[in-house]
């Protein structure tokens, strides 16, 4: 019961703050019937590289950085199989940090946070030929948390952000 009303708070106050991300706007402009931004929700970096280059890059970055990829999902060749075509291709990065998750999967008050993991970085190809590294936003979820957990999620997030930026660095973006 107590995490069903958690979970209710979360999704209020997620769509609350997409609201007000949206809706912030100057006194003398109107705003008409504006709906919240659900694109706000990811995070997309858009690369001029290579597909496969970005791949590589982010692979091992963020095996450099102390990473632990659990799955490396190829949604792309999975759809094929299925006859869909992804133009580009679509890779699913999950991961984790047991550093940050360990202390509060540890613990039955914040345990449900393991519903958020592992993270995804997906990295997918578009029909104009340019690349895109994208990720939840967890900056705009982080201050919904408990203290605790947001101060986790922050860590995690930097350390991400950083090895994501690495990883472009090295394509010479």
């Amino acid at each position: 019961m107590r995490h069903r009303k958690l979970h209710h708070y979360l999704v209020a106050g997620l769509l609350m703050l997409l609201g007000t991300a949206t809706l912030a706007q100057s006194a003398d402009t109107p705003v008409k019937d504006e709906q919240p931004n659900p694109r706000a929700m990811v995070v997309e970096r858009t690369l001029n590289s290579d597909y496969t280059a970005t791949l590589d890059a982010l692979r091992q970055q963020l095996k450099d950085d102390g990473w632990k990829l659990i799955a490396e999902i190829d949604l792309g060749k999975r759809l094929a199989k299925k006859g869909v075509d992804v133009p580009g291709g679509l890779v699913i990065f999950k991961l984790t940090s047991g550093k940050n998750a360990v202390p509060l999967l540890a613990k039955d008050e914040t345990r449900y946070v393991s519903a958020m993991m592992p993270c995804g970085v997906s990295v997918y190809g578009k029909s104009d030929g340019t690349v895109v590294i994208a990720r939840m936003n967890f900056e705009m979820m982080a201050p919904m948390m408990e203290p605790v957990v947001a101060a986790t999620m922050e860590k995690s997030i930097d350390k991400l952000n950083k090895s994501i930026d690495a990883a472009i660095a090295r394509l010479g973006e």
